[in-house]
C-alpha cells in the first residue's frame, strides 16, 4: 500500500533527522573544546546524513503526490497535514500524526542546536580576529617620529568671485 510506504519513508527521515541532531550537539562540543579534526570528521557525517535526508524526500514526494492522484485530490496542497485530514483508517492517521509530531520536534530541537553552534563559531572567529589584531600591531608611521611640518596656511585674500576681467 502507497500510505505504509510514504509512513516507511517518514519514519527513516526521522531516524537520520535525530542521528543529525546527535552529530549537531557533538559539534558543540568539539567546538567547545577546539577539536577541529573530530569536528571535521562530524562535518562529514552531517553531509553524508544531508544527502540521505534528500534522496528520501524526494522518493517521499514522489509516493505523497502519487498518494494524491490516487485519491483525487490532486488539485490540493500536498502536504502531511492535508494528508492526515484525508485518510481513512485510523491506524495509519495515528501513525502518521505521531510520526509528523516528532520531527517537527527533531526539527525544531535541529535548528536551535545549529544555531548555537553558529553562534559558537562566530565567537571563536572573533577570538581569533582579536588575537590576530594583538600578535601583530598596527604600525603608524606619524607616531611622534617625525619633525612636526609647518603649517602652511596660505589663505589669499581673492574672493571666490574674483576673477580678472
Amino acid at each position: 500500500m502507497l500510505i505504509e510506504s510514504i509512513i516507511e519513508k517518514l519514519e527513516k527521515i526521522n531516524q537520520l533527522n535525530e542521528s543529525l541532531y546527535q552529530l549537531s550537539q557533538d559539534k558543540t562540543e568539539r567546538l567547545k573544546n577546539n577539536d577541529l579534526d573530530a569536528f571535521n570528521e562530524l562535518l562529514i557525517k552531517e553531509r553524508k546524513h544531508a544527502q540521505a535526508i534528500d534522496q528520501l524526500e524526494a522518493k517521499r514526494v514522489q509516493e505523497t503526490d502519487a498518494w494524491f492522484q490516487q485519491n483525487g485530490l490532486s488539485d490540493q496542497e500536498q502536504t502531511i497535514t492535508n494528508m492526515i485530514e484525508h485518510i481513512q483508517d485510523g491506524e495509519h492517521k495515528q501513525r502518521l500524526e505521531t510520526l509528523y509530531e516528532k520531527l517537527v520536534y527533531v526539527l525544531a530541537n535541529l535548528k536551535q542546536q545549529e544555531q548555537l553552534n553558529r553562534d559558537l563559531t562566530q565567537q571563536s572567529l572573533q577570538y581569533l580576529e582579536l588575537t590576530l589584531d594583538l600578535i601583530k600591531p598596527t604600525y603608524q608611521k606619524d607616531l611622534n617620529y617625525r619633525k612636526p611640518q609647518q603649517q602652511t596656511n596660505q589663505t589669499t585674500d581673492r574672493s571666490v568671485f574674483d576673477s580678472k576681467a
